[in-house]
């Protein structure tokens, strides 16, 4: 599909300066830029007429947003301190990593296992009381404890029986 080539212009009444020679649009773009009429027209007014191909349609600016469209922030104390309560708990977990390094270290040094139980209980029980976040390390803590002790009686009993 090709489109017509844009008219000549017509011929100016009277001799005036001579304008440049404007650039052809290409034949094969049917888009064609917008231009502004006050800024095309600044020579006489005997020029041709605008086309309404040419012309560019003028439409209404958008009416403006209702109130209730934009947020609003009332209410709130802004960034006081203590304004949104108390501030955060810190949280305790060392009892639950203690229990679990003295678990790992028990299967070297046996008594260490028995405070890798005691540990492991208290890590769990802070656990309960929200004052601790780490169950799984408390909890490893405490099971290692009670398998590594486990592993120590029962290694002392057959080194007992041996001799």
């Amino acid at each position: 599909m090709t489109t017509p080539p844009p008219p000549e212009p017509a011929e100016p009444a009277e001799p005036g300066p001579e304008r440049p020679a404007e650039p052809a649009q290409p034949p094969s773009s049917s888009y064609q830029t917008p231009v502004d009429a006050s800024s095309e027209h600044t020579g006489s007014a005997a020029e041709a007429p605008e086309t309404a191909e040419s012309s560019t349609p003028r439409y209404p600016a958008p009416p403006p947003l209702p109130p209730e469209a934009y947020p609003t922030y009332s209410g709130g104390r802004g960034y006081e301190y203590g304004a949104y309560g108390a501030p955060p708990v810190r949280r305790n977990n060392n009892m639950g990593v203690a229990a679990l390094v003295l678990g790992v270290v028990a299967f070297l040094i046996g008594p260490c296992s028995i405070l890798a139980v005691i540990f492991g209980r208290i890590g769990l029980n802070r656990v309960a009381r929200g004052e601790a976040t780490n169950r799984g390390v408390a909890q490893a803590g405490f099971v290692l404890g009670f398998v590594t002790l486990a592993l120590w009686i029962l290694g002392l009993i057959l080194l007992a029986n041996r001799h």
